[in-house]
């Protein structure tokens, strides 16, 4: 009997625990609530398709995937050896594989990273030959640029990774190892300053440990330098979002013109750095926190990061909320085996995964395209369609936090501000919550003030005439 109730009970509690078990292993069904706990969430993207070199009849194979960029224009896939150009439709275009160089044929080798201007130039970093390819538009060698002139750093190794470039054509190119930031350079190719430099941290244990450390035990430790950058990409507005190893929860920074960070959360919410709980011990599983290897921005403001700890893919809209989770390690279907960069290509996400040797193309779900429309048309200041989206992610997603918020802010600006109240608390938006319990207590004051004086009044006027006449019956008794 006992054996039987144990049975039972197991397979009362084994679909909850299914769902966890998923949500901790990678799969898109959770978020994180505004108290840090995780619940469960349909999937905002599935898997479209896998393209891998059998479906490229231009070229042999897809190994060496290593950066990817998209414009108006197409999508750019690199791999060490050849750019692959393609349509939004994922249809080659073109395949570049070597360049003339004068007279010289020279195949493309060791390439890192790839993006194209506005004006369709096309950058390519080679990492290991120190140097960055730049082509016309027509895939003719314009310039090979080699390392900047840099005082003080004429014996620093320089290993550019990955660049974008701004629309006033000023370079940015993380250099492997240069700690001091991020390099900026001007459209000839010259050093102009080091951007977004990041600042030692050190926690309280390594400064006692250090103090009494001898001699030759600093010298064995590791040395303090500053995070390394790994990826970047430029949003709409030409701030610089910038993905680094880190050893605190800051692995992605939004850069403005100085080089500051300008991701500034409240401190009820969390800052974007990926899954909030995770195993710092463990066999066979991954352990640690998450890090952000790469990011790119969509024309609306929301951003997705890859977690290279995990393989998941993290979305946020502009004020870096989190919007949903998807991927994970493995070989199943909408898993990945190593990821190694993520780009928005219309609707859709696209994953490079480069063990697999694919392009893994992720489409949004009903779910999905209702919260990314919502995203949309909030940050174009339309509220009024953006709650319908939100109502119908809703319908999808009853814990959706960010949704309830979204209905509560169009309600509190339409001035149903009681409404409002009840979205916004069940939102947690605490900020636009104050909001609308001002404007009811505002409009409560304004109801009620003139019945209310005019009550208070007519009591004073009770109370004079009452005691006026008691006065008076007084000197009347007296005067008898």
């Amino acid at each position: 009997m006992r054996k039987l109730i144990c049975l039972i009970l197991a397979l009362a509690f084994l679909p909850s625990m299914i769902a966890f078990a998923d949500a901790r292993t990678g799969s898109s069904n959770y978020l994180y609530t505004p108290h840090d706990e995780i619940i469960a969430a349909p999937p905002a993207y599935t898997l479209a398709r896998s393209i891998t070199a059998r479906d490229m009849p231009e070229i042999d194979a897809l190994d060496g995937l290593v950066d990817a960029f998209r414009d108006d224009s197409g999508v750019y896939i690199l791999c060490s050896k050849r750019l692959i150009i393609m349509d939004h439709d994922l249809k080659v275009k073109s395949v570049l594989t070597a360049y003339m160089d004068g007279d010289k044929e020279v195949k493309l080798d060791g390439c890192t990273g790839v993006t194209v201007t506005k004006d369709g130039d096309i950058y390519i970093t080679q990492s290991e030959k120190a140097q960055i390819l730049h082509f016309n538009p027509d895939f003719t060698l314009n310039r090979v640029m080699g390392k900047p002139e840099i005082v003080g750093y004429e014996n620093v190794n320089y290993r550019p990774t990955k660049m974008v470039v701004d629309a006033a054509g000023r370079l940015y190119v993380i250099s492997k190892n240069m700690y001091e930031g991020i390099l900026e350079l001007n459209a000839d190719g010259t050093f102009t300053r080091f951007f977004g430099v990041n600042e030692v941290t050190f926690t309280p244990w390594q400064l006692f440990w250090r103090t009494f450390a001898t001699k030759e035990q600093r010298a064995r430790q590791a040395l303090w330098l500053p995070s390394d950058f790994t990826n970047l990409c430029i949003d709409q507005d030409g701030f610089l979002f910038a993905t680094l190893l880190s050893t605190d929860e800051k692995t992605i920074k939004r850069l403005n013109a100085k080089g500051e960070n300008i991701i500034k959360v409240s401190e009820e919410k969390p800052y974007p750095q990926g899954d909030l709980w995770t195993n710092e011990t463990g066999f066979g599983i991954p352990t640690g926190k998450s890090q952000f290897i790469a990011v790119d921005v969509n024309d609306f403001g929301a951003y997705v990061c890859l977690d290279s700890t995990r393989s998941r893919i993290f979305g946020y809209n502009e004020d870096h909320s989190l919007l949903f989770v998807f991927g994970g390690p493995g070989d199943r279907e909408g898993y990945f085996r190593n990821p190694v960069d993520v780009i928005f290509v219309g609707e859709d996400i696209l994953v490079l995964d480069s063990l697999a040797q694919s392009i893994e193309v992720f489409s949004p779900t009903k779910y999905g395209s209702a919260l990314m429309n919502a995203v949309k048309y909030q940050y174009l200041y339309d509220y009024e369609v953006a709650s319908k989206y939100w109502e119908e992610a809703l319908s999808y997603n009853h814990n959706l936090t960010l949704a309830y918020s979204g209905v509560g802010r169009m309600l509190l600006r339409s001035g149903e501000y009681e409404e409002a109240m009840e979205f916004l608390e069940m939102g947690d938006d605490r900020k636009y919550y104050d909001k609308a319990y001002e404007k009811v207590r505002t409009a409560t004051l304004r109801e009620y003030f003139v019945p209310g004086m005019l009550v208070i009044l007519g009591l004073i006027a009770v109370k004079v005439t009452v005691s006026s006449v008691k006065r008076a019956r007084k000197k009347r008794k007296g005067a008898a």
